[in-house]
């Protein structure tokens, strides 16, 4: 049964019931010929005029305002990618792509288009352009303007209308549309939300980039250090003692002291020549003698210079040299590992930066895409008589219940 067969037999079972209680208007009861059932008449049908006061009328205001009052808007698109090298290397070796890249791409689309949303934006072009004159010009209808004085939180939620932003799930490709209400305007505010985002991923980038290199960074820095401070003390040793390298010197002694033993060796053979000679007595054998001793005085001296129990002995510079040179060589690979790790690190950033791809510019429209003039009406024309259906039959099965 349809809302107007509904409504209308409620309305002559109520009218019956009233004839039961002995209250009986004989001039608001006709009988229907068809049915043979008392109904009013001279009355204006109640469903008739809810119909026309909810469905009719805001129809035919919608339709006036959306013809002959909104106000032309012009719609500037651009589209723009979010991208890495990282993305450009896995895009030539389809072997290395995952879905984790995939997953890393869009999520920085997804903070740009929010970016685009937010008011950290407005914050950004408001010294560079009048973004809120745009949208309160004097030739806008009232309805789709929005008055400079409005609060910003106000303007935030007319900015998300004027300006749309979403992303393409399998490409990642974000499709900025900016709406007007000049074609001028809409290209130059599109252009400004493109250039904004740019920097925004830039800075993202560096922001990044100096996160990771900061604590490799510090790592070179102690690392280098070390190694300096390793140096110094080597350094400082060297100049101290006067020994370049005590490695060399003991190389350097102990050449000195197998010579001088061969010259002894020597020295006492012909010694023992002259003593089976009878010689031991002249001259020449008390040179020998003489010769002996020095060398064997000299022999003493460079094996204390080795093995002596002086501070200044080679043995004990060759230990302390040993530790500082071990030092050096282990804080030298240290820094160098570390520089290494840094420059790996700063490799694997730049090869991670992101960078914005727009491969359509905004340009300028030519004719004005919104609002609806025809489409928006009849919308509006639908939902309504959805609602008023609803409200009807929801009505009219209450008053069916009551009876």
């Amino acid at each position: 049964m349809s809302v107007r067969q509904v409504l209308p037999t409620i309305l002559r079972r109520r009218e019956l019931r009233s004839i039961g209680n002995g209250t009986v208007d004989l001039e608001a009861i006709d009988v229907d010929p068809g049915e043979g059932r008392p109904r009013t008449s001279g009355k204006f049908p109640v469903w008739l005029s809810t119909f026309l006061a909810m469905v009719v009328l805001p129809f035919l205001l919608s339709s006036l305002y959306f013809i002959f009052i909104a106000s032309d808007q012009f719609t500037a698109e651009a589209r723009f990618a979010v991208r890495s090298l990282a993305d450009d290397a896995s895009s030539e070796s389809p072997q290395s792509g995952s879905v984790l890249t995939m997953r890393s791409a869009s999520q920085d689309a997804y903070v740009v288009t929010s970016f685009i949303h937010s008011a950290e934006l407005l914050k950004r072009i408001e010294g560079k352009i009048d973004y809120r004159g745009m949208f309160a010009r004097k030739n806008i209808d009232f309805f789709s303007s929005f008055s400079t004085e409005g609060a910003n939180e106000d303007f935030l939620d007319y900015w998300k209308q004027q300006v749309t932003a979403y992303i393409d799930g399998p490409s990642g490709i974000v499709t900025l549309k900016v709406r007007t209400f000049s074609p001028e305007d809409s290209v130059i505010l599109a252009s400004a939300i493109v250039e904004e985002s740019e920097l925004l991923i830039n800075e993202m980038s560096v922001r990044a980039r100096n996160d990771v290199l900061a604590s490799v960074r510090a790592e070179v820095e102690k690392a280098g250090d070390v190694y300096g401070n390793a140096l110094g003390e080597l350094n400082r040793f060297q100049d101290g003692s006067g020994i370049l390298s005590p490695q060399m010197q003991a190389q350097e002694t102990g050449k000195l002291v197998a010579k001088l033993l061969g010259e002894k060796l020597e020295i006492e053979t012909r010694q023992f020549v002259a003593k089976q000679s009878s010689a031991d007595q002249s001259p020449a054998y008390q040179q020998l003698t003489l010769a002996r001793e020095s060398v064997d005085g000299q022999i003493e001296r460079l094996k204390a210079q080795l093995t002596g129990t002086s501070d200044e002995s080679l043995a004990k510079a060759l230990l302390r040299y040993s530790e500082l040179e071990t030092n050096r060589v282990v804080a030298e690979k240290i820094y160098e590992s570390s520089r290494q790790a840094y420059e790996a690190a700063l490799a694997e950033s730049l090869r991670k930066a992101l960078y914005v791809v727009v491969f359509v510019q905004p340009t300028l429209p030519e004719k004005s895409l919104y609002p609806l003039r025809i489409f928006s009406p009849l919308v509006i024309f639908l939902g309504l008589s959805v609602l008023w259906s609803t409200l009807a039959l929801t009505w009219a099965s209450i008053q069916d219940h009551r009876l």
